[in-house]
């Protein structure tokens, strides 16, 4: 298989099952959602479940290639059974006005495409070629979870490791930059659909650009950190909270953000202090 077919296979299987898993849990949520906000939501609520199943497969030392395809084929059954692919006829948001869609439109088609090209190429970045998948090509090579003794890192919490390595089976090194890339091209999105939601459009959309356009953002967002990720996942916690969503989920989301990076397990105080509130 050419490279760039291993590497779109890899990134793409990896977000079609994590969106697929999303699609299930959010039917179970009974949250009221728009179109555009029930696909997005669908993967950024499914990766945590993807995470947890590789890391379910890691103590069992049961990462191999057929053993990820057969967990794969399953999960989009499963979807497919309970009606995720299924058109459903949901409300659209309220539209953008006419400049800020277009201007929207064009920034986010053209920094789509420089991310893709440059999460497709060799992975470079300092800490993603050293720990980040130096650790998770570890956990390949021994089909699981072995004990890292040498490497401080190690001992950090991977739960978007979990993805990458799901990725990494397929199109290594380069498919897992192009997941995280996944999560920082998704959250310009929820960030205008939040300001679609609460009567602001312009200003969702501003949020986005400037996240979007972001030098540094780019840089981080197509390489294999955890940074944009980690950041698309805390505001997914905002954006459910204020959608109402039930605490399996919200609190589901929080231990994500926590999984992903330490400092990220705060975000579990704001659906805490808005219940209070």
């Amino acid at each position: 298989m050419p490279k760039a077919l291993s590497v779109l296979f890899g990134a793409g299987f990896t977000v079609l099952c994590a969106w697929s898993l999303g699609r299930m849990a959010l039917k179970r949520a009974r949250l009221e959602l728009a179109r555009e906000e029930a696909h997005l939501l669908a993967f950024v609520c499914g990766a945590p479940l993807l995470s947890l199943l590789v890391t379910a497969m890691c103590a069992a030392r049961a990462v191999y290639d057929a053993a990820l395809l057969a967990a794969g084929a399953a999960i989009l059954a499963a979807a497919w059974k309970d009606g995720a692919f299924r058109r459903q006829e949901l409300a659209p948001l309220p539209a953008l006005p006419r400049l800020w869609r277009w201007l929207f439109r064009a920034v986010f088609a053209t920094y789509s495409v420089i991310a893709v090209i440059a999460a497709m190429a060799p992975e470079m970045s300092p800490d993603g070629s050293s720990y980040h998948l130096g650790i998770v090509a570890r956990y390949y090579r021994e089909h699981g979870f072995v004990r890292i003794d040498t490497n401080l890192y190690a001992a950090l919490s991977q739960g978007l490791e979990m993805l990458f390595l799901w990725a990494f089976a397929f199109g290594r090194h380069s498919a897992a930059a192009l997941v995280h890339c996944a999560f920082y091209l998704a959250l310009p999105l929820l960030l205008l659909r939040f300001g679609q939601r609460m009567g602001a459009p312009q200003a969702g959309a501003a949020a986005g650009l400037f996240f979007l356009c972001s030098p540094l953002a780019l840089v981080d967002g197509t390489s294999a950190y955890t940074d944009a990720a980690v950041a698309c996942v805390v505001f997914a916690v905002v954006y459910l909270t204020e959608r109402g969503a039930p605490a399996w989920l919200t609190g589901g989301m929080g231990g994500f953000a926590y999984a992903l990076k330490y400092t990220a397990g705060f975000v579990v105080l704001y659906p805490l202090l808005r219940l209070a509130w």
